[in-house]
């Protein structure tokens, strides 16, 4: 059965204050024919309810089963509705409609996220706050956001979402069923950065370099970051954004990006442990991994080259976008009291 529109009531209320169809669409920029509908079934049952529907009775998502999902639930929210599914002798799509609809639970994906303390929150919420107001003057259309990741030469691959669909065993085999792993592979860190209409070249981290303060100032803040934010920004301001990483936080490094940029969020105003705040943690990287990490390697140059293709590819539209969710993310933060938030507007 369909829900009920969230209108019925409100169309209702203004058919009781004698209002014409034509009045009420105008007033609450409905579809003419929802009200229209709306108005017949009131006037022929009085009440806001629906009309009594035929059909065969229900028999799958019973109210009985209904109970025990959620029960089952209850007892344990990680649960497989496929596996629920099996469990309870019903389609998928039964059971989707049982938790979804019936229940009006939803599933959620497990991530992985640093601990939040109630300290954490409330001083996450406070930057957030600070930091979106700077946004409403467009702020983050001219800041530089930066990061750094980890890539290796092999493949990153789920054994559960990845398959391989063959005749037998040894065909499946043979298209790469098989991901060979090695216990300490290859790897390059990359340093990346992007504004809402531009990024600047691929840093590569030298082979077995700790990237300490004095690397991170020397290697990539100056050879890197000023000299393409001084050519794409010319005599306009900017902002450099970096986290909380102990390179970025140290105090003659602080010191630096106040001496040398025109402006800098420090590290006493963004918010710790907030990789869903950083376009390039919450989108830029996903989008090179699910570019570049989907086979093996066998060399680092064959990845460096393969990196550096994805990372051109980025397209300005893409980029601001990405820019453009930053505002929206903060004010999800704020709405979650600091916490963790799945979805925002």
């Amino acid at each position: 059965m369909a829900r009920a529109s969230p209108y019925r009531t409100a169309i209702i209320d203004c058919l009781r204050r004698g209002m014409t169809n034509s009045d009420i669409v105008k007033k609450l920029k409905v579809p003419r024919m929802l009200v229209h509908r709306t108005a017949v079934r009131y006037q022929r049952l009085g009440t806001p309810d629906d009309f009594s529907r035929s059909g065969r009775p229900i028999t799958v998502t019973t109210p009985a089963v209904v109970k025990a999902v959620r029960e089952r639930i209850r007892r344990n929210p990680e649960r497989s509705i496929r596996k629920m599914a099996k469990e309870f002798k019903m389609c998928h799509g039964s059971m989707e409609i049982v938790v979804n609809r019936k229940l009006d639970f939803h599933s959620y994906r497990m991530q992985k996220a640093a601990f939040l303390t109630k300290k954490n929150q409330l001083l996450r919420k406070q930057k957030a706050r600070q930091l979106l107001l700077g946004t409403r003057s467009g702020t983050h259309l001219r800041t530089i956001f930066s990061d750094e990741k980890i890539f290796t030469i092999e493949a990153n691959k789920n054994g559960q979402n990845n398959r391989i669909i063959a005749t037998d065993f040894e065909t499946a085999c043979k298209n790469g069923k098989i991901i060979n792993k090695t216990s300490h592979p290859a790897s390059v860190m990359v340093f990346g950065a992007i504004c809402a209409d531009g990024k600047m070249p691929l840093i590569f981290v030298d082979p077995g370099a700790k990237v300490n303060q004095f690397y991170y100032r020397e290697k990539i803040l100056e050879a890197g970051v000023l000299p393409w934010a001084r050519s794409h920004f010319g005599n306009h301001p900017y902002i450099f954004q970096q986290d909380g990483a102990p390179a970025h936080r140290a105090k003659d490094t602080q010191k630096w990006c106040k001496d040398n940029f025109p402006e800098f969020i420090s590290a006493a105003e963004w918010p710790a442990s907030s990789p869903d705040l950083n376009p390039l943690d919450y989108a830029i990287w996903g989008y090179l991994t699910q570019k570049v990490s989907t086979k093996n390697y066998s060399s680092l140059k064959a990845l460096k080259d393969a990196l550096v293709k994805a990372w051109e590819d980025l397209q300005p539209e893409y980029l601001r976008v990405v820019v453009d969710a930053f505002p929206k993310r903060l004010r999800a933060v704020i709405e979650a009291d600091g916490g963790r938030f799945e979805k925002y507007r």
